[in-house]
Order: structure tokens, then C-alpha cells, then sequence
């Protein structure tokens, strides 16, 4: 067991809150990590390793195992220093974006803007515009010499990855040499990992006014307190010894290692870590401390400071290229620093969705899933295998396997009555189905989570289904209920007061009409939208008397987006134009993955497929705006998309009291 007094040093010197090294929490993790550990070590795969896991900004497992030099019998140390290979590029990412934080740089400008020479073109003979954005998210059309064959264009035009150590190559040289090589794509058009950081980290240099290790430590490094990460090594007593896969054991680097990688092969040159003369690689030339980078990566995942800003951060965990990239398989995206997980099911992946992640070729492994609070770093000197073998993925699933479960979520979908439409054209204003009639599906949804239940939309009213006919508030709409929805509660043991949380995608009589049976529930309301419905004159379709006087110290009123449960599977989400504080529900099921319950920002599939609006919404740019971020939102997310009036689309669904899980 590892005393007090260490545990205390190694998490102050991470810049998280220290750990008390027997906790319940800590020896779940060390329970399921050591043996992944020591295996790797055992079946000789590995030769050492550092791996450091935070959970809610305590370091919660700590370990350095195996040799640093396996010749020289120096054991692994946590203060250990690693050529990091691509660990560098979120870190020269992230001094990009600290210059766009300074209005020094732009996303959008012309890589010519900083690098008058850089101008590649494409095979027909044509010069793009390449911008920032796409050489931070690696579709500017460029490559990398390791994932060609031997003759392939970069080898042939002896473009350095950044990893080799060419005598006298210089940055300008190197640059020259990539322009020499037509670009493989379009720019934005596909991604392709290649040395756009590199690139990256020459405008860094240009517009941050300085070389660029010298930036990097100003903006990033420096106010970080990472003394160990830099472009050379400062203390080579402490330089991790690199090793490539071997059998029966891993073989020890010479000057020049070459490693087999795809259909390519990887260039190592271990002494450039100590070589002050080898052109800065934005993408691969850095090294550092596994303590360093999960100093970085708690910064980003805190919220950016002092690197960055909260809007620069939210870009970063956005994918700007989608799952179609599949850059670490399927599922998997990319944002502006690394690889993010946009579809967990699809990557059979623990991780959650928004989950960043990328790796080094002389092998190491990184994680931040911010759902979780979750970061982890694992270092080692053995390429490949700790980069892309089976130990970065044991170390993953170890970890997750320490934690608690999450939460199980269910959503049931409950008969809350249908309306039979006169004409259906009144839903686009551009003359679809005028004339026609038409039935709409006016479902509840009941959301059970561990901590407490949200009833999602109420219907059209429980007193309906006493009317043989049903009623016509609204002249062409009439309302008919066949069950009651507090009927179907009791079916599952529940009454109205047992519903902790009421919400409304907003207050429509047809979303609301069993509201008043709530009224020991908090309602979770628009305050916008409640400020209308209450209005004089009444809005047409919205009954004052079905939400006035629910008691305030039940009423909350929400402004923006609302975490229901406060661990990000239950999310109220903002999308007004049908009326001012309409709201979508976004759902994160354990097996079913992300479901977006529409609300009326869609009245039928047609309307989500051709962005069709009703002449009657009260905005029709901030319904398309909505719109837009639901779109936004199912790519980024791969959700399933439940328009809620459309039978359709509430048929597909598990029936009650079966639910989706």
C-alpha cells in the first residue's frame, strides 16, 4: 500500500484534490487495475507503464510498474519521462485555441494568412483554401508517411513524421516537402489522420509571435506547472527507454527504429527527445510526464482554465467530424483536440457518449469522459502494443468495471390519447397536405430513474375518455382518450403524487390536459413558455386553467437546457418557435442509447424530414433554428428521434407496459 505522505505529493502535484489511499473507491480500482497491469507485464507485452486515473478531481488510482530501462534494471517511476509522439497534439491544439481565445487567431482563417508558402494542391492542379479548422480537425487533405506503403508519395518526398530525427530538416523545410505532395482530398470534404498539427504548429508559431515551444509553454504548459513536458527532454536521468513489440519480449530501440504499423511502417528516432537542433513536431516531437498531461486534461475537462475558454472547450467536445470518420473505429468521431465517441453502442465501448480520447505511437493511451468526471492517462514505453494492443482497451474496461453501475434508465410510453385533424396542411405553411385528413398520436412518456421519475408531456386529459365522441376545443381538431393515463400509472404501482418531476414540451391543452392531477410534483416549466400560457390574451390552444395556480414552491422555472437528475441522462432542451419556450427531451438509455422525444417541434415525420413549420408557431426562424439543433444534436449523438405525434413513431415503440431501456 502506498503511504499517505506519497498519495498526498502525487495528487497536489496533479492540481487535483488528493486521495486518501484506503478508500473503498481506490481499492476498487486498484482491485481491477493491478491484475491488467501486472498480466501485461507477466506475458511480456509491455516493459513499463505509469497510469493514473482521476474520478471527480481526486486521483483515485496511482501506479509506475515494470522497468524504465529493462537492460539497465531501473524500474518504472512516476515521474518518469515519455516521448509522448502524438500526446503532443492536443497540447499544440490547445494553444492554437488559446490564441483564437486572444483574437489572435480564427478557425476560419487561410493557413496562407500565416504561411504565405503553404499552399498544396489538389491532383487536377487546383489550389484549395485550407483553413485552422481543418488542420485541427485532419481534414485539410494531408497524410502521414507511417500509413503509406514504401513508395507512397510522402516517403518519396521524404516528409518527416515528426517522429524520425533528420539532420538540419527544419520546420520550413519540412513544410516545403508537404506542399510537394498533392493533397489527398478536398479540404473539409473527409478526414485523414496526418501532419496537420504539424502544420498547425508552424501558424502557432507565426501568430503566437515566437517559436513554437516557446508559445506552447506561454499558453499552455507554463500556466499549467508541467516542468517536465517540453520539446526536449531537461532531465534525461529520467527519460523513459523505448521499446517495440517483440517476441518473446519486447526489443530495445536503437537509433533507428522501425516499427510496422498497418500497411506502412513507423520511423522512430529515440534520441530527437534529447536533440535541441530537430525541428519542433507540433504532432509528434514533444515529451512529458503522465502527471503533466492529466494536469492538462483535468484543466480541459474542469471547464478549460486557465488554457482556454468554456466556449472553446464545448467546441472541443463537439464533434466536428462525425462517426462516418470512424477515427478510432465505429462510433467514433473527432473534435478539435482528439477522437470523440459519438455512438458507445456502436463502438462497443464502456465509455460514454462525448468521451475524448486519443493515443501516442511510442504507446500510450488517454481518456476524459466528462459525463463521468472520469480521466485517465496510461503511459508506456513499448510501441505498439501500448498504444493500439490489448493493453489501452484493458486498462479501459477496468476501469470502468471499478465503477459504480450507472444508472439504469427506463422510458415508457404511455396512451395518452390521439386527435383526429380536419386539415392537415395546417401543419407546414408551404401547402403540404392541405385538405387531407389526418389522426395525430397524443402520447405521456414516464421516465424512471434511480433517482426519482419525470412524467414528460400529460395528454389530452383523463375527463376526455368519459365523452363517447371526445371534445373539440379547437374548430378541426377533435380529442379522443380510450385509457386513462392514471389508469396506466397504477399498472405500475404508481399515483400521480408518487411522480416526482412534471415537464411540458410546452402548453398546448393537448400536452398538458391531465396536469392539474400533478400537483404534488415539481413541474419542471420554460419560464419563458409559462410567462405566454398565462398571458393576456390567451394563446390559441393553450387552457390557463390547466397550469394557473400550481404552487410556486413546486414550480421551477428554467431558462435554458435542465440536467433533470443531474447525471446527464435526462436533458430538457431548449428549441422555441413553435411557442416561445418550447422544449425537446433528450434521453440516454443504457442499451437504446440517446432518444429525443420531439415534442410539437415536429408534428409528423414529414415535418423532421423536410423541416416543414406550421403557419402558427410563433417564430419561424427560431423554429428552424431548433430544428437545426435537434439535427445537430442526432448526428453529433446518433439518436433515435420520437416524433411525438406521429403514430408511427410511438407504435415502433416497446407497447405498455413494456418500456425502452
Amino acid at each position: 500500500m502506498y503511504s499517505a505522505i506519497a498519495t498526498l505529493l502525487v495528487a497536489v502535484g496533479l492540481g487535483v484534490s488528493p486521495v486518501r489511499p484506503d478508500t473503498a473507491e481506490a481499492r476498487a480500482f486498484a482491485a481491477q487495475l493491478d491484475p491488467v497491469i501486472d498480466r501485461a507485464l507477466a506475458e511480456k507485452r509491455i516493459v513499463g507503464t505509469v497510469v493514473l486515473v482521476a474520478k471527480d478531481g481526486q486521483v483515485v488510482y496511482r501506479r509506475a510498474a515494470g522497468f524504465a530501462d529493462r537492460e539497465a534494471k531501473r524500474p518504472m517511476s512516476e515521474d518518469a519521462v515519455f516521448r509522448l509522439a502524438s500526446v503532443s497534439k492536443p497540447l499544440v491544439s490547445a494553444a492554437a485555441l488559446a490564441l483564437v481565445d486572444q483574437h489572435k487567431l480564427s478557425l476560419e482563417d487561410p493557413v496562407t494568412k500565416w504561411l504565405p508558402t503553404f499552399r498544396p494542391k489538389l491532383p487536377d492542379g487546383r489550389e484549395p483554401v485550407i483553413t485552422v479548422r481543418h488542420l485541427l480537425t485532419h481534414t485539410a487533405g494531408l497524410s502521414y508517411g507511417f500509413l503509406q506503403p514504401e513508395q507512397g508519395p510522402y516517403l518519396e518526398a521524404r516528409v518527416s513524421d515528426g517522429l524520425d530525427d533528420v539532420p538540419g530538416l527544419t520546420l520550413e523545410e519540412n513544410l516545403r516537402r508537404i506542399v510537394a505532395v498533392p493533397l489527398s482530398s478536398e479540404p473539409g470534404k473527409r478526414w485523414a489522420y496526418s501532419v496537420a498539427i504539424d502544420v498547425l504548429g508552424a501558424v502557432v508559431a507565426r501568430a503566437g509571435g515566437a517559436p513554437l515551444p516557446d508559445v506552447v509553454e506561454r499558453l499552455v504548459t507554463g500556466p499549467l506547472g508541467m516542468k517536465d513536458t517540453a520539446f526536449v527532454a531537461r532531465d534525461s536521468a529520467r527519460l523513459a527507454t523505448p521499446y517495440a513489440d517483440g517476441r518473446p519480449e519486447p526489443v530495445r530501440m536503437g537509433e533507428v527504429g522501425l516499427v510496422p504499423f498497418g500497411a506502412g511502417t513507423i520511423r522512430y528516432s529515440p534520441s530527437r527527445a534529447l536533440d535541441a537542433r530537430a525541428f519542433p513536431s507540433g504532432g509528434a516531437g514533444m515529451v512529458g510526464t503522465a502527471g503533466d498531461f492529466m494536469k492538462f486534461l483535468e484543466a480541459l475537462r474542469k471547464g478549460g482554465a486557465p488554457v482556454l475558454s468554456a466556449s472553446n472547450i464545448q467546441q472541443w467536445g463537439t464533434a466536428q467530424v462525425g462517426p462516418e470518420a470512424q477515427t478510432q473505429g465505429p462510433g467514433w468521431g473527432w473534435g478539435l483536440g482528439s477522437a470523440l465517441l459519438v455512438d458507445p453502442v456502436a463502438a462497443k465501448s464502456p465509455q460514454s457518449a462525448g468521451t475524448w480520447q486519443w493515443g501516442g505511437a511510442y504507446g500510450h493511451a488517454w481518456f476524459v469522459d466528462p459525463k463521468r468526471n472520469l480521466t485517465v492517462v496510461a503511459l508506456t514505453n513499448t510501441a505498439i502494443e501500448g498504444m493500439s494492443g490489448a493493453f489501452p482497451g484493458a486498462v479501459r474496461d477496468a476501469v470502468y468495471a471499478a465503477l459504480p453501475a450507472a444508472p439504469s434508465v427506463r422510458l415508457y410510453a404511455l396512451d395518452c390519447g390521439r386527435i383526429d385533424i380536419a386539415d392537415m396542411g395546417m401543419f407546414s405553411d408551404t401547402g403540404e397536405h392541405a385538405g387531407e385528413h389526418g389522426t395525430l398520436s397524443a402520447p405521456c412518456f414516464l421516465i424512471q430513474h434511480p433517482r426519482g421519475t419525470l412524467l414528460w408531456d400529460a395528454g389530452l386529459g383523463d375527463k376526455v375518455a368519459s365523452l363517447p365522441d371526445g371534445e373539440e376545443p379547437v374548430p378541426g381538431s377533435r380529442f379522443r382518450v380510450s385509457v386513462t393515463l392514471v389508469s396506466q400509472l397504477a399498472k405500475l404501482g404508481l399515483k400521480p403524487s408518487d411522480v416526482d418531476f412534471v415537464s411540458f414540451s410546452h402548453l398546448h391543452a393537448d400536452h398538458a390536459g391531465n396536469a392539474p392531477a400533478f400537483a404534488n410534483s415539481k413541474w419542471l416549466i420554460n419560464a419563458a413558455e409559462l410567462a405566454w400560457a398565462l398571458g393576456t390574451p390567451t394563446p390559441i390552444g393553450v387552457d390557463p386553467r390547466l397550469v394557473r395556480g400550481h404552487a410556486k414552491d413546486k414550480t421551477i422555472a428554467i431558462p435554458l437546457d435542465h440536467d433533470v437528475f443531474g447525471d446527464g441522462t435526462v436533458r430538457i432542451l431548449k428549441t422555441p418557435g413553435h411557442t416561445p419556450g418550447h422544449q425537446v427531451l433528450m434521453v440516454r438509455l443504457p442499451k437504446s442509447g440517446f432518444v429525443i422525444l420531439s415534442g410539437d417541434l415536429f408534428h409528423a415525420r414529414e415535418n423532421f424530414e423536410k423541416s416543414l413549420v406550421p403557419p402558427f408557431n410563433v417564430s419561424r426562424s427560431d423554429t428552424l433554428a431548433s430544428i437545426d439543433r435537434v439535427n445537430r444534436l442526432i448526428r453529433n449523438t446518433g439518436a433515435r428521434l420520437i416524433v411525438q405525434h406521429e403514430p408511427g413513431d410511438v407504435r415502433a415503440l416497446p407497447a405498455f407496459p413494456a418500456y425502452l431501456e
